[in-house]
């Protein structure tokens, strides 16, 4: 009896370990600050990766001695990720963000796009912007970070009853929260020309 029960539990260990393949999209909240009438288009990318994983490596869920569990992959090179929510949040702004030849360029380079759950679920990202004229003159740079702690030190959805998808929310309201800070900088649509 206790090696059927042994065995089952180790089904059930095996089972919940494994990786999921995840996206980041960007909600814009019903305030977000509007572009002015005449903003001009801008060029999203590139942005380096300068996070020290693969590529596609967003994050981790640990076990009890802090093996992991469940692995968050992006269902795309995490850059990527990071350029199509800039240019959907400037899209929620009013601005193109198209490849017009004369268009300022947002690019820059992804330092951190990381969620980890122990206990709690955290996320941290940081994104270092800088803003080129259409000749590659570099007009401004700024480095903007966000960290979300979620979750109670008590919790139950811990191990392999965490849930990957919380864990992604995390990181994506993360994001979401680097990105509207950078957009609703002053200095930065002033360099944008938003």
């Amino acid at each position: 009896m206790t090696r059927i029960l042994l065995a089952i539990l180790l089904a059930g260990a095996l089972a919940a370990c494994g990786t999921t393949n995840v996206g980041l999209k960007y909600s814009a909240a019903p305030t977000v600050a509007r572009a002015s009438s005449d903003a001009q288009p801008v060029r999203v990318g590139p942005f380096a990766d300068l996070r020290g994983e693969s590529a596609t490596w967003l994050g981790v869920i640990r076990g009890g001695f802090g093996n992991h569990l469940k692995t968050l992959e992006a269902d795309r090179p995490a850059v990527e990720l990071v350029q199509t929510v800039f240019a959907d949040a400037l899209r929620a702004r009013g601005v193109k963000p198209d490849g017009a030849a004369n268009a300022s360029r947002l690019g820059g380079a992804v330092r951190k796009l990381y969620c980890d759950q122990y206990v709690r679920r955290e996320a941290n990202v940081v994104i270092d912007l800088t803003v080129s004229d259409a000749q590659g003159q570099q007009r401004f740079a700024r480095t903007y970070e966000a960290n979300k702690v979620e979750g109670s030190a008590l919790a139950m959805d811990v191990g392999i009853f965490a849930s990957p998808e919380e864990l992604r929310a995390v990181l994506e309201r993360t994001l979401q929260e680097v990105v509207d800070k950078a957009l609703d900088d002053a200095e930065l649509r002033a360099a944008l020309r938003i």
